[in-house]
């Protein structure tokens, strides 16, 4: 692995974090308790558009590349660019997948486990998204963006701020909001900053310099 070209292995850290990140994501969704705080956003725009579940993520993520652009757009990469274009297809596959082998009936303890299950797969594949360095998917980028740029405001609260912000604006324009919602919210901000050196641990075995989030 080593042996790759330094962007290469950039490129796989940061699409192994996408998969994972989406997979937590639609996990959620195809459990019917509620979409994550960006799903929520992507079932009210598709709702109102007409769009699939990746056409509605693709969209959101140009929204917030051109916000990034015309604000902070030295953390734009050819992975922020990859991510736009991959994301949707990895999108629509989960939402498949989990529709086809999740039992409709299920024990409440079972699905109060995967819901934090989803919460841990989340917050993992975003740490790798954002210690790949290759430039994570758009909608990472912000709370990351966030917390460098306003003095003493944690990556957890910039995390959950975005989220809240993705949970009113979805849930106006009719995504699901539920317990799952809830959980995710309180959950993702303190996961990704807790995830982050395990993440780190990852861009090491893969002989990828680390920089300071």
């Amino acid at each position: 692995m080593s042996r790759l070209p330094l962007v290469v292995r950039r490129l796989l850290m940061l699409f192994l974090g996408v998969c994972v990140t989406e997979c937590g994501s639609q996990l959620f969704v195809a459990l019917g308790v509620g979409a994550d705080p960006f799903m929520i956003l992507v079932q009210g725009i598709s709702r109102q558009s007409g769009l699939s579940y990746g056409q509605s993520s693709t969209l959101i993520m140009l929204i917030c590349l051109a916000a990034i652009f015309l604000c902070a757009r030295e953390h734009i990469h050819v992975g922020t660019i990859f991510c736009m274009f991959c994301l949707g297809p990895i999108v629509d596959f989960y939402a498949f997948l989990f529709g086809r082998i999740l039992p409709v009936h299920r024990p409440l303890a079972l699905t109060v486990l995967l819901i934090i299950l989803g919460c841990l797969i989340v917050s993992i594949g975003v740490g790798i998204s954002v210690r790949s360095d290759a430039g994570a998917c758009a909608n990472d980028l912000i709370p990351v963006i966030l917390h460098q740029k306003v003095h003493g405001l944690q990556l957890r609260w910039a995390r959950m701020l975005c989220d809240g912000l993705c949970i009113v604006v979805g849930f106006a324009l009719g995504g699901t909001l539920g317990i799952g919602t809830v959980i995710a919210l309180t959950l993702y901000g303190p996961g990704l900053q807790f995830f982050l050196p395990v993440a780190g641990a990852i861009a090491g075995r893969l002989r990828l310099p680390v920089h300071a989030v």
